[in-house]
């Protein structure tokens, strides 16, 4: 796939058909901050055959998304890329950040298995989807990037952080929704399902803790309000906010210029402004989406993993309780805290430990070494 031509600096109307339409009369800046394509067009890092980072590509999806993303070769693996041997790991990332989260682990999991990274739809180099904003949506675009790459029969394992992890467990439990994708299991870093997330705001310090979470489904006042306080001030304040106390891994976490490659998104309109969608979608169609499957018994059903932060989200949750009245008993469910107060960006704060839990997992699916 040829790196494409199109920027984020193109303001018109074709760009952000979404934000004319809700949000044309906003009196906040009407053109984009330069975007600096250095930081935009990053490279991961991999064992990709002659290549030393993944091949990143466009593909252009049914629900309207110009999905970006870096990729495994289907040649490095041959026959056995998208098999139960070698499945594809389905890597996706939360907020306020993109593919670039996973950095400093696609170089030791690209030597096991094949990988896909998406920036999910709006965010990144991603252009959003016009159809909808809910996980499923996302979901179907990235599994639609997944098949154009390795074709329609891919076996895969899913993983995520943060928003990602709610795209993958929204996979996981509408798995039969995709035709021609198996998964073999899906892993979840410092997540709990979306509505017991809310559940937790009668706590009021863990609503003050995740404001954004009331906030950012105001939609166009959000975009407004963000955009007026600048979309990059507010990514640093909103990374800042959710770092945990480990001076190391804060230190890991800013390395790499990744703080500037998540600022420089968000002083788009367009990636400020897909991301409110994405809250307000959480808030209603996932939300609903979620009770109506523990209404009629729908759980994740194949092996999860859910890797936490004992500093964040295991200050509010007992995590293992959480996921087990969301994941099938015949499923297996497996949950590890990481301690040293390392925070909910536990990605990029131990990037180390959340290899090996995902290589332990990996294991536990008998994937090859």
């Amino acid at each position: 796939m040829a790196k494409e031509t199109w920027s984020r600096s193109d303001t018109s109307a074709s760009v952000f058909p979404r934000y004319e339409t809700v949000n044309g009369n906003t009196s906040v800046p009407q053109s984009n901050a330069p975007l600096n394509e250095t930081l935009a067009y990053y490279k991961l890092s991999a064992f990709n055959g002659a290549q030393d980072t993944l091949t990143h590509g466009f593909f252009q999806t049914s629900c309207g998304s110009n999905l970006s993303f870096h990729y495994t070769d289907p040649s490095v693996y041959g026959n056995q890329t998208g098999t139960a041997t070698r499945p594809v790991l389905i890597l996706t990332h939360g907020y306020p950040e993109s593919s670039y989260i996973w950095r400093r682990m696609t170089q030791p999991l690209s030597e096991r298995v094949p990988l896909i990274v998406p920036d999910q739809p709006g965010y990144g180099l991603s252009t959003p989807c016009i159809t909808g904003s809910d996980k499923a949506t996302f979901a179907g675009a990235i599994m639609e990037a997944v098949q154009s790459v390795y074709g329609h029969n891919t076996t895969v394992v899913l993983a995520g952080h943060d928003r990602g992890a709610r795209t993958m467990h929204r996979a996981a439990v509408s798995i039969d929704t995709f035709p021609g994708i198996t998964a073999l299991g899906v892993f979840l870093a410092d997540i709990v399902p979306t509505v017991e997330e809310y559940a937790s705001f009668a706590n009021s310090t863990w609503s003050v803790n995740y404001f954004h979470w009331a906030f950012l489904p105001k939609e166009a006042f959000a975009t407004d309000v963000i955009m007026a306080y600048g979309g990059g001030a507010w990514v640093r304040q909103i990374l800042t906010y959710g770092s945990g106390l480990n001076a190391m891994g804060i230190e890991i976490f800013q390395a790499d210029d990744s703080w500037a490659v998540y600022e420089n998104f968000f002083n788009q309109l367009s990636v400020t402004n897909a991301s409110i969608y994405d809250y307000a979608a959480g808030a209603t169609t996932d939300y609903d989406m979620e009770v109506a499957d523990q209404a009629a018994g729908r759980k994740v059903a194949i092996p999860c993993h859910v890797l936490y932060s004992i500093y964040n989200l295991g200050t509010e949750f007992d995590v293992p309780t959480v996921w087990a009245r969301w994941v099938d008993a015949s499923a297996v469910l497996t949950v590890e805290g990481i301690g040293g107060n390392k925070g909910h960006f536990i990605v990029e704060e131990a990037p180390d430990e959340t290899i090996q839990q995902i290589n332990t997992f990996l294991d536990r699916l008998h994937v090859a070494q």
